[in-house]
């Protein structure tokens, strides 16, 4: 459904990269790396809003294609400042092809994105949607940058509380509340809609980033990362307000190095204390937050409620990948 939905999207957003001439073969590799992995969740999202309020598909495209080159741009930004050069076993621009080259590419696709809105005006898009546009990107994607600010500050601090880590993520989330909110006001839709869609982006993002932080306690290597370059998962945070499992995983914690062998005790001394299954229930309870969202549109769509129900994690998902580690 995704594919589907955000293919033309990323179509777009994959040309305007691909036919950019330059004289750097350097360049040239790197923005072509770039477009191997395809974004199809940023403009499936944003042309399923804009059909949920009665408007179209095709009008979305140029935006959507924005949207992607947005996120892109910022996903390598944030690969920098976390050290990240290896992401679902495949390297980032960064672990690939250096800092700087890194920088430089974010900086082509912030650059094409901003420049992609145009595409709004030459379909005939009023000029106060596309006003509207603009201040949605401006004002909320600031609220992502100082949700960033915050997951800094909270790198290897034990003390953190899960209402704090949750308000963090939730402003990490602001970016998908941006994007439904787009594709309202792309599809016409009244205030009311697009603050309806405002909400479900805020839930399926903050549900959509839960699930990572769940995933993140079952992969050794990326608890490892997790660990020593970011700030803890959610569920290992929730997981240290018990004073045993504090006492006996610490010190692990703030180890220079941690073996495998650590990583296991770190992951079952999570879930045995209730952090991966907090976590879930917490997924679940923001789903249905946002399903309950859809009835204030035109048309309850189907597709944003499947996208919404596909996000919660069920123990007999993870039970089975913690016994194989």
């Amino acid at each position: 459904m995704l594919e589907k939905e955000g293919l033309k999207g990323w179509n777009y957003a994959k040309e305007v990269i691909l036919s950019q001439e330059t004289r750097s073969p350097q360049l040239r590799e790197v923005m072509n790396y770039i477009t191997e992995q395809p974004d199809f969740f940023r403009p499936a999202v944003t042309s399923l809003c804009s059909q949920a309020v009665g408007g179209s598909s095709e009008i979305t495209v140029p935006t959507s294609a924005s949207l992607i080159l947005l996120g892109k741009a910022i996903g390598v930004h944030d690969d920098v400042i976390d050290d990240l050069k290896v992401r679902n076993q495949r390297r980032t621009a960064f672990g690939k092809f250096g800092k700087e080259m890194a920088l430089i590419l974010s900086d082509v696709l912030l650059f094409k994105a901003f420049t992609l809105l145009r595409g709004n005006i030459e379909m005939g898009i009023p000029y106060r949607a596309v006003n509207n546009i603009l201040d949605t990107i401006d004002h909320i994607w600031f609220e992502q940058a100082e949700g960033e600010v915050l997951e800094i500050q909270s790198r290897r601090q034990t003390d953190l509380t899960p209402e704090k880590c949750l308000a963090k993520i939730r402003m990490r989330a602001s970016e998908m509340e941006a994007i439904a909110r787009i594709g309202g006001v792309l599809g016409g839709g009244s205030e009311k809609e697009i603050a309806a869609l405002g909400e479900y982006g805020r839930c399926i993002g903050t549900a959509s980033l839960l699930r990572d932080e769940l995933i993140d306690l079952l992969e050794l290597d990326t608890l490892r990362h997790r660990i020593e370059n970011e700030s803890l998962p959610l569920p290992l945070i929730c997981a240290l307000q018990s004073d045993r499992t504090r006492s006996n995983i610490t010190p692990m914690i703030l180890k220079r190095e941690l073996t495998k062998k650590h990583l296991r005790v770190i992951s079952f001394a999570t879930d045995e204390a209730g952090g991966l299954t907090y976590t879930a229930k917490l997924i679940m309870q923001i789903v249905q937050e946002a399903v309950s969202t859809l009835s204030l549109l035109k048309t309850r769509s189907r597709e944003l409620k499947i996208l919404a129900l596909s996000l919660p994690l069920d123990p007999e998902e993870w039970k089975p990948l913690m016994r194989s580690m």
